[in-house]
């Protein structure tokens, strides 16, 4: 039977790796997971921007809706969700904007004394998984919202 010496570390090198090797590796997982998710962010921002160009263009709610999921690429129209219509009347009498009202705006209203917002959901399913499921409250997917307003031509 051999005797170890104190000063012998042949296996500190493979646990240190271990160690290393598992939190580089996290830490890659979670860039790339990071990466797509801001992705799909910024697809479902432009599509909504898309969206709310067209509302602003006096197209109805269900023109907007498609326009939204159509202008969204790379993205799965089928987890595109609750994509809403709302607009607002600018009161020159008290110098404000009053409250969202859901739908596309009647055409009486002046021209430009109007906003229009549009507002979309996306559920970005996780690439890892269950890895980083903790970030989804425990499911395989995180909701992405994106809301754009402007002023109806």
């Amino acid at each position: 039977m051999k005797m170890m010496r104190l000063g012998d570390n042949k296996g500190a090198a493979l646990v240190e790796f271990a160690i290393v090797a598992l939190l580089l590796f996290t830490m890659l997982l979670g860039i790339i997971e990071f990466g797509m998710l801001i992705k799909d962010y910024f697809a479902l921002n432009q599509a909504v921007r898309e969206g709310a160009r067209s509302a602003a263009l006096r197209s109805d709610e269900t023109t907007i809706v498609n326009r939204v999921k159509g202008s969204a690429l790379t993205l799965d129209p089928s987890r595109i969700n609750n994509v809403n219509v709302f607009y607002r009347v600018y009161n020159s009498s008290s110098n404000s904007w009053g409250d969202w009202i859901p739908g596309t705006p009647p055409d009486t209203i002046a021209q430009y004394h109007v906003q229009v917002r549009v507002h979309a959901e996306y559920s970005h399913k996780l690439i890892t998984g269950q890895f980083f499921s903790w970030l989804a409250d425990g499911g395989d997917s995180i909701t992405v919202r994106s809301e754009m307003v402007m002023r109806r031509e």
